[in-house]
């Protein structure tokens, strides 16, 4: 696992109680839909979850193991959206793509330091 930390400054307030809704939400229906293919990203989401690493405001700084659970949740939560987007403001959903964007970025920005690249 590399040691490189990787920086996503959320812009709003709402982006980081989404990112850590996310991930609860991944965890408790982890047995009956299988986010996450492994124990690494279920750790991972754990120690998000309940750590310091995705503060309110500031700065996250995040290795690419937490980015590729991050990326992994937020799909999967990206994908369930149409069952609760009609009831949340369309500025509200803009801000939770602006946050899955940047996470996504980030975590490619990880895989091209691995030199991995995919189009």
């Amino acid at each position: 696992m590399s040691a490189d930390l990787y920086v996503i400054t959320p812009g709003w307030t709402v982006q980081a109680p989404y990112v850590r809704t996310t991930l609860r939400r991944a965890l408790e229906l982890q047995s009956a839909q299988n986010v996450w293919s492994g124990t690494e990203h279920i750790s991972n989401a754990r120690g998000l979850l309940h750590g310091d690493e995705l503060p309110d405001s500031g700065r996250w700084a995040l290795n690419r193991s937490q980015l590729t659970t991050l990326v992994i949740a937020l799909k999967w939560r990206r994908a369930k959206r149409g069952t609760w987007e009609a009831t949340t403001p369309p500025d509200v959903i803009a801000h939770y793509e602006e946050i899955e964007d940047a996470v996504t970025q980030a975590y490619r920005a990880a895989c091209h330091a691995e030199g991995r690249y995919w189009i």
